[in-house]
């Protein structure tokens, strides 16, 4: 059974422009945390997680150094226009076994984007096929990223 956080942050669709609460957006991740039932957090609040649960949870882009704030990209689709999307969940260090939830924000998923973060959703693909018509505009050079 996965170990679902739902992060609680309010989030604006770059798609139709609807406006999101902290309890509809959705927007989640699996095996991030430790404890056996789900759990919600605001911004300010501590997980207990450490970069192992990264690990668990996201794909690796690039390993933080010592205690910069971890950037992670994260799916959630408007339940306006149901358009799929990504943002940009942002933890903060506290120690190597609690990190803070600070922010969670909607991105366009571009590389210089993807190249800011150091985790992003093992759903990318899901992503991609929600997308038709993107591929050469923002998957190849993501991929191209990947890569590099």
């Amino acid at each position: 059974m996965a170990h679902i956080v739902w992060f609680l942050a309010p989030l604006t669709c770059l798609h139709c422009g609807a406006h999101a609460g902290e309890q509809e957006t959705r927007l989640h991740t699996s095996d991030l945390h430790r404890d056996p039932e789900s759990i919600s957090v605001r911004p300010g609040e501590l997980l207990e997680v450490g970069l192992q649960e990264f690990d668990d949870a996201y794909l690796k882009l690039r390993a933080p150094v010592g205690t910069e704030d971890v950037r992670a990209l994260e799916q959630w689709g408007c339940r306006v226009c149901h358009w799929a999307q990504w943002a940009r969940i942002v933890f903060r260090y506290v120690d190597s076994e609690h990190y803070r939830f600070i922010s969670a924000e909607t991105v366009a998923l571009t590389p210089e984007v993807v190249r800011d973060a150091h985790f992003i959703s093992r759903h990318l693909d899901w992503w991609v096929e929600t997308h038709p018509g993107e591929e050469l505009e923002r998957v190849r050079p993501l991929i191209k990223h990947l890569l590099s």
